[in-house]
């Protein structure tokens, strides 16, 4: 059975999304679990001491802790991100802008459909309104009433 242990140690944290301003690093305390396997462990034939450290595996423990600003998840990491030179004069978030434009997109066009709808539900509303007066005037007619004066015949 390999031995687990954790150890606390200086590290970083950050959003997950580039675009957030909690993407940049800011210093916390990361945990590191080390997993040791030993030559026993591994089914050793016994010409190393068994008890001997044959690997071991390393890990950041990540947290369920959201970003303080999206509330997206956030990631631990013992290493600094590094920042590269922008030597190819493309914009770093372009990628990224690609997948939101898209979205946008199709955002605007569900929209487009559903104020398409709504118009055309608004103009099969004033149909009937206006069969619906039509309706009343004939019964009034053939009650041998008169119609019901209206605003404009004052």
């Amino acid at each position: 059975m390999p031995t687990v242990t954790q150890r606390v140690v200086d590290g970083f944290i950050a959003c997950v999304d580039p675009r957030c301003p909690g993407y940049k690093q800011k210093p916390t305390q990361v945990t590191l679990e080390y997993v040791a396997f030993t030559y026993g462990d591994n089914g050793g034939d016994g010409t190393i001491p068994l008890a001997a450290i044959e690997r071991e595996a390393v890990r950041t423990v990540q947290t369920d802790e959201p970003c303080e600003i999206c509330g997206k998840p956030t990631i631990r990491s013992v290493q600094e991100r590094p920042e590269y030179a922008q030597v190819s004069g493309q914009d770093q978030l372009a990628l990224l802008n690609l997948n939101q434009s898209g979205q946008i997109r199709d955002q605007q066009m569900a929209q487009l459909k559903a104020d398409k709808d709504l118009a055309e539900m608004k103009a099969l509303l004033f149909q009937q309104r206006a069969e619906m007066d039509q309706l009343q005037v004939e019964l009034q007619r053939r009650k041998g009433g008169r119609p019901p004066k209206t605003e404009t015949d004052q």
